[in-house]
């Protein structure tokens, strides 16, 4: 293993050189997918104005199947390219060990930051309702002869109750992306060595984490901030939003605000999918080749 640090500027530049290097074989590659997942988000659509049936329930299966195999695929195909700068099969397109591996690795890390992001959120649920439950002792209520519920105890909180919270929140967030950060070597290795690699390479990213996220925002935020302006942009021209749906809320249903936008925005990112993957397979594996040379 390499003592080398990740460099954050280079990767990011790395990441970004790949998808220039190969994006006609990535337009081909993701064709596919890409077809599913704007049928999938038309028939979601359609389903606002009446419960889909039918044929059309038909269809959205379908259509789910051919996303997930499709989406694995091409998943596979980039680091495949990535990593051993291999293309095989029909537009670099196959189903064998490598798509199975890569659905594995993904399940396990998908397990593992299931696992942290819902003890740190039940830690930051429990800090938040003492804070707001000290606001109320404060006022001189008693929440329990009073009933006050949470967001009732919300209103009575300072703004120095709510930096707290916030604190609290943000450290949550901190500690399961350091967890993203550290499993991102997992993907890479598991193509450079051909078996499924989760925690074996966790030494990899050891003392890294920080660079890792440091260079995961400088690579996927200008991403998003162009493919979400563009999308708002869209949205101008035709005077509608036409990837938003309701979202729940309790007992309200909210077509705005944040609870609203973030699915929304996470759909127009899952339309740029043949941009947004191939970067990030660039980048891990750039990661992995720095940290996996042998030293001199």
């Amino acid at each position: 293993m390499s003592s080398q640090p990740i460099p954050v500027l280079r990767s990011a530049g790395a990441a970004y050189s790949f998808l220039y290097a190969h994006w006609r074989r990535f337009l081909l590659a993701a064709a596919p997918f890409t077809l599913a997942y704007a049928v999938q988000l038309w028939l979601a659509q359609k389903a606002l104005g009446a419960p889909l049936s039918g044929f059309w329930l038909t269809l959205d299966a379908t259509a789910m199947i051919a996303l997930t195999v499709g989406s694995l695929a091409f998943s596979a195909m980039s680091f495949r390219l990535a990593v051993r700068g291999e293309y095989a099969g029909q537009w670099g397109l196959r189903l064998g060990g490598d798509e199975w591996r890569l659905f594995v690795v993904a399940l396990l890390n998908a397990a593992l930051v299931l696992i942290v992001a819902l003890l740190t959120a039940m830690f930051a649920f429990v800090v938040f309702s003492t804070i707001a439950g000290g606001a109320i002792e404060q006022a001189g209520i008693d929440p329990e002869a009073a009933g006050v519920d949470l967001p009732t105890a919300m209103s009575y909180m300072s703004t120095a109750d709510w930096v707290a919270a916030w604190v609290v929140n943000g450290i949550a967030f901190l500690l399961v992306a350091w967890l993203v950060a550290r499993l991102s070597m997992s993907f890479p290795a598991s193509f450079a060595q051909q078996a499924v690699r989760v925690l074996s390479v966790w030494t990899l990213s050891e003392g890294q984490a920080w660079r890792i996220l440091g260079a995961m925002a400088l690579a996927a935020l200008p991403l998003m901030l162009v493919q979400i302006g563009l999308y708002e942009l869209v949205c101008l021209a035709l005077d509608a939003r036409p990837l938003m749906t309701p979202v729940t809320v309790g007992d309200e249903v909210m077509t705005s605000g944040g609870f609203a936008r973030a699915p929304e925005y996470l759909r127009v990112t899952g339309l740029f999918s043949v941009i947004n993957l191939p970067v990030m397979a660039g980048l891990y594996a750039q990661f992995y080749k720095v940290r996996s040379a042998e030293t001199a």
